[in-house]
């Protein structure tokens, strides 16, 4: 009998435990920041990234550095086991939102309604175009752009082929959120820490599936003949 493993229980348990000489919100921060940099430094090494990785780790003992790898071992295993965005619930969950910035992550159940009649007739819109782009200008922990994901998926196209996302978060929280889950589930495209209301792009990040799928120049090729 296959037993069932609820991930996001196990990441909870592991978090409480894990630096409990720093504040909550602080422990999930740098955990986001060491998962988002090691990910991207395993497909582009990035210098100045590397930095930061190394920065915050100094901060943390061993026992602890290793909890990281074990929560991000649980966020892994959590979105393979069911379609969801696992990072943005957790956030609501450890109450970690700040209601100031107006922080409220989508239920997946929405946003896979919205994705659905957003991306209307897929089958006639491949016909027209080898792809299609989504641009997300708050996206959060890019739930709905999982949501998107998932509905081209079992629409019968590859995503990793078949979409390109760009999404944009004031909060470096929810863009390392978004930039982890989006790599984790093989999405391509760009994730923005900046202000799209005033184009400000302060940092960005291209998901492992953006460089693996030559999506530089498959983007600038349908712009050339546009």
């Amino acid at each position: 009998m296959k037993i069932m493993v609820d991930h996001k229980k196990q990441f909870i348990s592991i978090f409480n435990e894990t630096a409990r000489y720093h504040h909550r919100h602080k422990v999930f921060r740098d955990f986001i920041t060491l998962a988002s940099v090691s990910i991207h430094n395993n497909t582009l090494f990035d210098e100045k990234l590397e930095q930061e990785y190394m920065e915050t780790v100094r901060q943390y003992e061993a026992e602890d550095t290793e909890r990281m790898v074990r929560l991000l071992a649980e966020v892994v295993m959590g979105l393979k086991a069911e379609s969801c965005d696992f990072l943005g619930s957790l956030y609501m969950s450890l109450e970690l939102g700040e209601l100031a910035r107006g922080q409220f992550f989508t239920p997946f159940c929405v946003s896979r309604m919205m994705a659905e009649m957003q991306l209307g007739d897929l089958d006639r819109q491949l016909q027209e175009k080898p792809f299609v782009t989504v641009y997300e200008p708050a996206c959060g922990s890019a739930g709905m752009l999982l949501a998107i994901a998932e509905v081209v998926r079992e629409n019968g196209f590859n995503p990793m082929r078949h979409l390109w996302v760009s999404c944009t978060d004031i909060d470096p929280v929810a863009s390392g959120m978004a930039y982890i889950q989006l790599s984790l589930m093989g999405v391509a495209g760009e994730v923005v820490t900046g202000n799209a209301l005033n184009s400000e792009r302060r940092c960005v990040m291209y998901t492992p599936a953006h460089w693996s799928g030559n999506w530089s120049n498959r983007l600038k090729s349908v712009l050339n003949t546009a």
